[in-house]
């Protein structure tokens, strides 16, 4: 069995036509399989968006359900332009993110949202050469406990001793 072993790990994706949004690796995969990085305040503003996709949501709601404590409404706004910028690729709208006026922000239903495959899974059927069988341990652990009692038992005997003859002296 020379085979690797294979997590397969499934995380979230919204599929737009050019575009794939995955938000656990805060990336937007382009269809010339090209890779762009969103900051953590675009990540999260953009799942927002996508998780209300087709709603109209105002700034200020964006602001009150996505920005960090710590974080001031000028940023928020900030974050919002970036990744309105980061909408665009050579030039095109391909990640449909956008402003409805005084109103708000909305981005477009998805085609699809699904669970992005990154590894294939391992087939279960065969056995694991590093499987543990629970037997095993369990017998350890009982042989154990009848040792315990006995050095507890002489160690308090051994205190006890030591003990009396300081007490005598």
């Amino acid at each position: 069995m020379d085979e690797k072993m294979v997590t397969k790990v499934n995380s979230r994706c919204y599929r737009f036509s050019n575009v794939d949004f995955e938000p656990e690796s805060r990336s937007l995969f382009w269809q010339d399989s090209t890779v762009s990085t969103l900051t953590y305040e675009e990540c999260r503003l953009l799942e927002m968006l996508c998780y209300h996709a087709g709603e109209v949501l105002s700034a200020r709601i964006l602001y009150a359900s996505t920005s960090l404590p710590d974080s001031s409404f000028s940023q928020h706004q900030n974050s919002l332009c970036s990744l309105l910028a980061k909408s665009y690729r050579h030039g095109e709208k391909i990640l449909p993110l956008e402003v409805v006026g005084d109103h708000g922000y909305r981005v477009a239903l998805p085609q699809k949202t699904y669970q992005r495959q990154a590894e294939v899974i391992p087939n279960p059927s065969e056995p694991d050469p590093l499987d543990i069988h629970i037997d095993e341990p369990v017998q350890e652990l009982k042989t154990q406990r009848n040792v315990v009692p006995i050095i507890t038992g002489t160690l308090l005997s051994v205190l006890s001793a030591a003990a009396a003859i300081i007490y005598l002296m």
